[in-house]
């Protein structure tokens, strides 16, 4: 596979999510419907339809045999071993730690018209609004209670994102190996920042260090499932997030407080 397919590969879905944010998201909401569908419609369903792409590619391609002994073999979806926990856990925390130290340089940025955010878009992904805890809504959608949300959303959540380690870790990274050798986790983690999360410019240099990271992983250990690990614990604050704001609200805190 040619570098200008892989580069497409990444480009399509980086494209279409891209159009999306910027500009489907608000026509959507125009037409009354509500923002958290139009949202992340155009976020899932792009990262949805990369799994049966890319065992697509593996069948069409490569005449791969599609049995579940050798999809596991080809998309390296080994068993996480008991050393490679303690990669995933520091892999987190660097995550963790740079994505801190980054996002100062973050709010720089959105504040440029070039890599501004949509304005619809809420904190705390808009670096430009304030976040306070606990959170009252979700892309307009009230959390007080409202367990349904976040059993709806972990899911789907979860199945995105190993969609996205299936294509670029399980399908692409073996083959970017042959191409760059040892060297094959920064291409493929330059092409999924820069070019598949395009969308989020003005966080174009914060997230490097994750991006990197998880392929880094995945080279490493030799195991889509350790990336997938790192990807999703990265992504998991999102989700306490949201516990938090259905559980509580601002006067049970207050009454934790005086109590």
């Amino acid at each position: 596979m040619s570098i200008w397919v892989q580069i497409l590969l990444f480009a399509i879905p980086g494209i279409t999510i891209y159009y999306g944010v910027f500009y489907g998201t608000p026509k959507l909401v125009s037409k009354g419907i509500p923002l958290i569908y139009s949202f992340w419609l155009w976020l899932w369903i792009p990262a949805l339809l990369l799994l049966p792409l890319s065992i697509g590619l593996y069948s069409i391609l490569e005449d791969g045999v599609l049995t579940i002994e050798a999809i596991n073999q080809r998309f390296r979806l080994n068993p996480i071993s008991r050393v490679d926990w303690l990669w995933i856990v520091l892999a987190v925390i660097l995550t963790i730690v740079f994505d801190q130290l980054l996002e100062p340089i973050g709010k720089v940025l959105a504040k440029y018209k070039l890599f501004s955010p949509p304005s619809y878009l809420p904190e705390p992904f808009n670096p430009l609004k304030k976040f306070n805890m606990p959170p009252k809504e979700f892309f307009g959608v009230s959390l007080k209670g409202n367990w349904k949300l976040l059993m709806i959303f972990m899911p789907i959540h979860l199945i995105a994102m190993f969609s996205e380690e299936m294509m670029w870790r399980g399908y692409l990274l073996p083959i970017q190996e042959v191409m760059f050798g040892d060297m094959a986790w920064v291409f493929n983690g330059l092409l999924w920042a820069w070019v598949l999360h395009i969308a989020l410019k003005w966080h174009v240099i914060g997230m490097i260090p994750s991006m990197l990271i998880a392929p880094l992983i995945a080279q490493y250990t030799q195991s889509t499932w350790a990336s997938f690990a790192v990807h999703a614990i990265g992504n998991a604050p999102l989700w306490i997030i949201l516990l938090i704001g259905i559980i509580n609200t601002t006067e049970t805190l207050n009454e934790m407080k005086q109590g």
